[in-house]
């Protein structure tokens, strides 16, 4: 089994260098923008949708690969932003064009293009939980949409850490899902009783990608909390579901797997006034 969501030590220095006014961006954008470390490369999320791949490659440069329905015709789209370019998934860029390529006005268009495909209500509020607990100490949402080789592209809506005491963290697996989802039954319960088993049985592999996937991202300067060298994770993996909305239609539904799971955690999300 692997699970490779880190950069190699090279690409952690060039991105480092390379991105910082990304980071900046970022940070100031309080959520709505987001950015993801996989294998050796990185995703920018917008609002819980991929708005870009970026994968560093030989002679200062990185490949850059945007949906074509976020980037086609857009201002962005112009020879004078990129080295060169096959489509919408082959743009090449020399790190002195990262700057002006990825430049706020661009990616506030590529944002405007991704608000009207809207991926649903679950998305946003994937994307709310995450906002909302940002720059926290004692959980941290580590990571999204996760998956290995052994899963065979399943996965697992958010992975977080949840802080047991001082750099000991423990993972926990949340799926995530509207009150009104008709996979909020047993099918969900199953789903996440297995990711909880799945990183439980491969824990020395998970606990190795993700104490470096957080030092990494805390020396890119994406997680400020907590003020430490390194952290420890720690057995045992808790799972949770997180339902938000819908509460009457939720309840029957919390209840029912509740009765036939009971030591399932759900928190309830809804927007009683």
């Amino acid at each position: 089994m692997e699970i490779k969501r880190y950069l190699s030590d090279d690409n952690l220095k060039r991105i480092k260098k390379d991105f910082n006014f990304l980071f900046k961006l970022i940070d100031t954008s309080y959520g709505e923008f987001d950015f993801a470390i996989r294998d050796n490369y990185f995703n920018i999320y917008y609002k819980g949708n991929s708005l870009a791949k970026v994968e560093p490659k030989n002679n200062d440069s990185y490949k850059v690969s945007i949906n074509a329905k976020f980037f086609d015709h857009t201002k962005a789209d112009n020879p004078s932003f990129y080295f060169s370019k096959k489509n919408s998934e082959n743009i090449i860029l020399l790190s002195k064009q990262l700057h002006r390529f990825f430049q706020r006005k661009h990616l506030t268009e590529f944002a405007s293009r991704i608000k009207k495909v809207h991926n649903g209500e679950e998305i946003d509020f994937e994307q709310s939980l995450i906002t909302d607990n940002l720059n926290r100490e004692d959980f941290i949402f580590i990571d999204r949409q996760v998956t290995d080789t052994k899963l065979k592209r399943k996965r697992l809506d958010l992975l977080a850490l949840k802080q047991v005491k001082g750099n000991q963290y423990k993972f926990v697996v949340a799926e995530v899902k509207l009150g009104n989802n008709g996979e909020l039954k047993s099918k969900v319960a199953s789903q996440l009783d297995g990711y909880v088993k799945h990183i439980n049985n491969n824990f020395s592999d998970y606990k190795k990608c993700y104490e470096k996937h957080f030092k990494q991202k805390q020396e890119l300067g994406l997680i400020k909390k907590p003020v430490i060298d390194n952290i420890n994770i720690i057995k045992p993996v808790e799972g949770i579901i997180l339902v938000g909305g819908y509460s009457g239609i939720a309840i029957k539904q919390i209840n029912e797997l509740k009765s036939t799971y009971s030591n399932l955690k759900v928190k309830q999300f809804t927007n009683e006034i």
